[in-house]
């Protein structure tokens, strides 16, 4: 059943995707909320899908403050990482295959964080909705933050110059085009380094049952759309749920979507 979550809000939101990206919570974010959001009420793992509507993003001024720690006798700052962190309104779509009771799913939601920072509401609007496009012209005004209709859009990285530039073009044109929709780079997944079947067990792992394998952050390109775009009001089911993130592993690649896949934009024989 799908649900419409209205009007989150949350502060200290992690807004640095990953090492290439920065501005925007990243979908991957919303996706791991779904999921853990899932698990806690009895859905299948890895089956939770998600639609972000963002309404409003505010950037933090300045960085966290170090904290102070003795060393050689004297208070020195414990050195922080960049962090690049905000305010955020935003309203989910969520999918959670067999779970139908919202009220199950509000109390979920309540205990919950976006990105690292808490959930502020004392109280959530959830409600069912149509699996077609219909629902979303009901939700506030706001954009929601979909994989690219275009195929040459859909390309990632994890690094390679050759499609970081071609990625760049894409984002920044010498002109640009009316009709170009608004397009933003978003963290979409990780490429593995080492083999899940062969990689050496690891101490101090989360669950000895998941192997522990090292990866590089993939970066790819996002639309942000209106809801009352019928672009997307418009979609039948089947299409609107397209639309939705879903985890997605393949080869070597874990993403947030199965569009972004190497694969997937690879000429068919």
């Amino acid at each position: 059943m799908r649900f419409a979550v209205h009007m989150l809000r949350a502060s200290r939101v992690n807004l640095l995707m990953n090492d290439y990206t920065a501005g925007l919570p990243s979908p991957l974010a919303f996706l791991g909320l779904a999921e853990a959001i899932g698990r806690d009420l009895g859905v299948a793992d890895w089956q939770a899908r998600v639609l972000p509507i963002l309404h409003a993003v505010h950037i933090s001024d300045g960085r966290t403050k170090p904290e102070m720690q003795p060393k050689s006798g004297i208070f020195t700052p414990i050195e922080t990482v960049e962090d690049m962190v905000g305010t955020v309104k935003v309203s989910l779509l969520l999918d959670l295959p067999g779970m139908e009771n919202a009220d199950r799913l509000r109390d979920a939601i309540l205990r919950r964080r976006i990105a690292g920072g808490t959930i502020a509401n004392r109280d959530v609007r959830v409600e069912p909705v149509a699996p077609d496009g219909s629902a979303l012209p009901g939700l506030s005004r706001g954009y929601a933050m979909v994989r690219p209709d275009q195929p040459e859009r859909r390309l990632i990285s994890s690094g390679d110059m050759r499609q970081m530039e071609r990625i760049a073009r894409i984002l920044f044109p010498a002109t640009r085009e009316p009709g170009r929709g608004w397009i933003v780079p978003v963290a979409v997944g990780h490429r593995l380094l080492e083999d899940p079947g062969s990689v050496p067990k690891r101490i101090r792992t989360r669950t000895p049952e998941v192997p522990h394998v090292f990866v590089e952050p993939c970066v790819g390109i996002a639309e942000l759309i209106s809801v009352r775009n019928p672009r997307l009001s418009g979609l039948a089911e089947d299409a609107m749920t397209d639309r939705l993130w879903s985890w997605h592993a393949e080869g070597d690649h874990i993403l947030g979507h199965p569009a972004y896949h190497p694969e997937s934009l690879s000429p068919k024989p």
